[in-house]
């Protein structure tokens, strides 16, 4: 397998099987964003979308941040995709590793205290709408 230099977005409700060098695919509805390493070993590589772990930028080139630490896989590889455009970094050794590891269990754990367990119902998007346009207008 040929390794990748550039990435497109995808939105997808879930992973197609197999996935396609070069794609990010985007799930909302399961929150991970999947993609094949891009050194050419042919591994897929899953990221769980959060603030405290990774996010996507798109603004028409697709971005993942922060950088992807393939550590679990055979290659190591440790790259950013930066505008679609994959932007390698030195791999981690095994201590920076388990740093970096330790460093995102510390994230997720203070996200989650941060956040409420059982969010707030909010009303349809819709209904919100409707809402606000009747306050605006003055109809009920």
């Amino acid at each position: 397998m040929r390794s990748t230099d550039r990435y497109v977005a995808q939105f997808v409700e879930s992973f197609p099987t197999p996935m396609e060098p070069g794609v990010l695919y985007i799930s909302a509805p399961y929150s991970t964003a999947g993609h094949i390493c891009p050194c050419g070993c042919g591994r897929e590589v899953v990221t769980k979308l959060s603030p405290a772990r990774y996010r996507v930028i798109f603004d028409g080139e697709v971005s993942l941040k922060p950088s992807v630490a393939a550590t679990g896989l055979p290659c190591n590889s440790h790259y950013f995709i930066t505008r679609g455009e994959v932007d390698w970094h030195g791999k981690l050794d095994a201590d920076r590793a388990a740093r970096v590891q330790a460093s995102d269990r510390r994230a997720v754990e203070s996200q989650r205290v941060a956040s409420p367990q059982t969010p707030t119902p909010q009303p349809p998007r819709a209904i919100w709408w409707a809402r606000l346009w009747r306050g605006v207008s003055g109809k009920s």
